[in-house]
This record gives structure tokens, sequence and C-alpha cells, in this order.
């Protein structure tokens, strides 16, 4: 259990420098492409033996839960919180993400596992939900549609993100195992989709001699190493050992962290209202874990029995 704790902390660090480079990338010439370039690229070359290795486990699971994960992780997930933090300031992507997580999680668990629903879990996701209408309401007031395009495709990046914390428990594939997956699986569709000419990409327009190669060294260390390797093992190893739901939970000292550390790298100075906000989603989303109830236990989801390779 010490080390699920531990793990879900190195995942948080590396989230908020997940949000931080997604703000970075949108701040330069490099497209949502060339970011997921980064991200999926490295992972794909370390872990392919791996997957290859475990090809018979990866193909007994069922195709919705490896679909699921994909979608959740992979590059449809990285495009569209790319594509959001375009139009918002990292305080609001980061607890669009990571903050409103239980908030989706715990609606997949109850409609689609039949999981009992607590008045303490109840509690914690309504000041998720007024944390939401906080934000929507703030940039809906003002007339300023560019964020509400961001916070609603952060939103369904929260949810995409809940289909894979959830499918990623039913699976119990090995955490290296599903991440070298995801990754190969978003290589090949990020390469078709930029060779056709369907997704723009900046480095594929670009001379190899003018790339940003201090750039793209910060983003493959942040995306590729952090992200598709160091998290996607401990947060995966720490939805095994702590579960679903309290694994999302923690997730709610990320916006703290990357809000704290876009006040210099990015001169984002939150407002009161966001920092309202703010608080609202990341007390909510404790509450609602229920990690300060001893008697009371995480959710729980029957996996499906693979064969061995």
């Amino acid at each position: 259990m010490k080390l699920g704790y531990l793990s879900i902390t190195v995942t948080l660090l590396i989230w908020a420098s997940f949000f931080l480079s997604l703000k970075g990338g949108a701040n330069s010439n490099l497209t949502p492409a060339d970011i997921a370039l980064t991200r999926f690229f490295i992972p794909t070359l370390l872990l392919l033996p791996l997957v290859w290795k475990a090809r018979n486990i990866v193909t007994a699971v069922p195709a919705r839960y490896l679909l699921g994960m994909f979608i959740g992780s992979g590059l449809p997930y990285l495009l569209v919180a790319g594509t959001a933090m375009q139009f918002v300031p990292v305080s609001h992507g980061s607890a669009l993400v990571p903050g409103t997580l239980p908030l989706f999680v715990t609606g997949i668990a109850v409609l689609f596992f039949k999981q009992p629903l607590s008045r303490h879990r109840v509690a914690g996701l309504a000041m998720v939900l007024f944390g939401i209408v906080l934000f929507l309401g703030a940039s809906l007031s003002s007339l300023n549609f560019e964020y509400t395009k961001g916070h609603l495709l952060f939103l369904c990046g929260s949810l995409m993100w809940a289909i894979f914390t959830i499918s990623a428990r039913v699976a119990n594939l090995d955490a290296l195992v599903s991440a070298g997956f995801i990754s190969l699986c978003s290589t090949l569709l990020l390469l078709l989709l930029i060779v056709t000419g369907t997704l723009p990409s900046h480095l594929a327009d670009t001379p190899i001699a003018q790339w940003p190669f201090t750039e793209l060294a910060v983003h493959s260390a942040v995306q590729g190493v952090g992200a598709g390797l160091i998290a996607a093992f401990t947060y995966l190893y720490a939805v095994k050992t702590l579960g679903a739901e309290r694994s999302a939970a923690f997730g709610s000292a990320t916006p703290a962290i990357a809000t704290l550390l876009a006040i210099p790298l990015f001169g984002e100075i939150p407002d009161t209202l966001t920092w309202l906000a703010l608080g609202s989603i990341c007390i909510g989303s404790l509450v609602a874990s229920n990690i300060f109830m001893r008697n009371d236990q995480a959710m729980q989801y029957q996996p499906p029995t693979h064969s061995k390779a």
C-alpha cells in the first residue's frame, strides 16, 4: 500500500509537468501532432519488445477495454488536451482533467458496474460540480467563448481519462505492457494522419536543421519519458494497489502544483474566482474519494481472466 501512495505521488508531479509542457507547446510553433510525437515515439521504441512478448495476453483482453485504454490515454486524449490548452491557462486545464476525474470515474462505476454511492461521496462530487459551474459560468458570463471551448474540451478529456482508468483496472494488464500498447497504436495512427495531411505538423514542414531541438528535448523528457514511461507505470500501479477511485482522487493535488508552477513559468496569475473553483474541485475530489473514511472501501471492478503467454 505504501508503494501505491509513493507511485501516485510521483504521478502527480509528472502530471503537473505534463500540463506545463502542453502549455509550452501551445505557445510555440509546435502543433498538437508534434507534441504527440514526443509523447508516444520514445515509449514505443523502448516498450515494443515487452508488447510483442505479451501479445497473447494483450489479445486476450476484450477489445472494448483495449479501445477504452487507447482512447482515454492515447492519441485521441492527447489531441483533445493539447488543443484545449491553446484556449485556457494551465490552472484551468489542470483542474478540469485530474480534478474532475473522480466525478466521471464514479459516474461510470455507478452506471455500468452498479457500485453503491455513499452520502460522503455525493457531497464531494457536488463540490466538484460546483467548481465546474464556476469555471463555465465565468467564461460564459464574460462572453469568453475561447475559454468555454477549452473548458468543454478538457471536460471531454477528463471523461476520456476516466474511461482509461476503469478500462485499465478491468483489463488488468502489466503497467508497462499497457503503456507500450497504447504508445504503439498511437504512434502508428499519428504517423498515418501526418503523412496523409490530416493532422498538420510543423516538424514535417520544416527542414531538420531548423527543428527546435532544445524544445523537443524538453517535451520528449516530460511527455515521452515522464508521462509515457514513468507516469504510465506509476499510475497504473497505483490503480491496482489503491483502486481506481482513490487513485483518481489523488489527482486533485495536480491543479495546485501545476498552477503554482505556471505563475513563474508563464506569468499566469489566477484571479479570485479561479482559486475558488480550484479549491472547490480539489477539496471535493478528495472528499469524494472516501480516503478519510477508514471503514469505507474503494470501488471494486471484476477483472477478466486472461490466458498466459
